[in-house]
C-alpha cells in the first residue's frame, strides 16, 4: 500500500513496512513476510518513526488505518 500522506518521505521499501506493522506483526513477522533481516526491520521502522515524526508501532497502526479509511 502506498499512502498519499507523505508519500515522498518514505523510500519504496519502507513503503512495504507500515502495513505489516499495522497488522501486528511483530519485526520477525515483517522480515519473513518481505524477503528482509530482522535488523532492516528494526532499522526500517525506526526510520519511518524519525521521517514521520511519530513515537511509536501504535502511530504508525493509525496513520495506515486513517490512510484506508
Amino acid at each position: 500500500m502506498r499512502y498519499a500522506l507523505n508519500a515522498a518521505v518514505l523510500s519504496p521499501r519502507e513503503h512495504d513496512v507500515p502495513s505489516e506493522a499495522a497488522r501486528g506483526a511483530s519485526n520477525a513477522q515483517i522480515a519473513r513476510a518481505l524477503g528482509l533481516t530482522e535488523t532492516s526491520v528494526k532499522a526500517h521502522i525506526s526510520r519511518i518513526l524519525a521521517k514521520l515524526g511519530l513515537d511509536n508501532r501504535v502511530q504508525i497502526a493509525l496513520l495506515v488505518r486513517d490512510a484506508e479509511a
